[in-house]
């Protein structure tokens, strides 16, 4: 291995040990979004489905999507944040809550799965 080589990886290995553990530190601190942190949405009227785009199905496109929702009082979704996901199938996830009504905590996170 040249000498060149062998000091760019180790100060690769340089970055690592400094970016890593920021991250930790500041995830820990809840710097950082933690969706871990959030409540699963719970629906009022059972399991609430989206429908699979057309585009997405020509496409062959298939995942998981999460979103995070804000709730009103009543239970309805006042706003939406997507935190994963296909954006052609996050439309489709968006669309589904917006008629949707929730229990429970103000915020709240849903996943959705997309496949053939």
């Amino acid at each position: 291995m040249s000498e060149r080589k062998r000091h760019q990886m180790t100060k690769l290995g340089n970055w690592q040990k400094i970016v890593l553990p920021l991250c930790g530190l500041l995830l820990l601190m809840g710097v950082l979004p933690a969706s871990a942190q959030e409540p699963a949405c719970k629906s009022r009227s059972g399991d609430v489905k989206a429908a699979y785009p057309e585009l997405a199905r020509r496409m062959k496109i298939s995942g998981v999507v999460r979103l995070q929702l804000q709730l009103s009082p009543s239970g309805s979704v006042r706003d939406t944040k997507i935190l994963g996901g296909n954006p052609v199938l996050a439309s489709a996830a968006q669309q589904a809550v917006k008629t949707a009504r929730f229990e429970g905590a103000e915020s709240c996170v849903i996943t959705f799965e997309f496949k053939e």
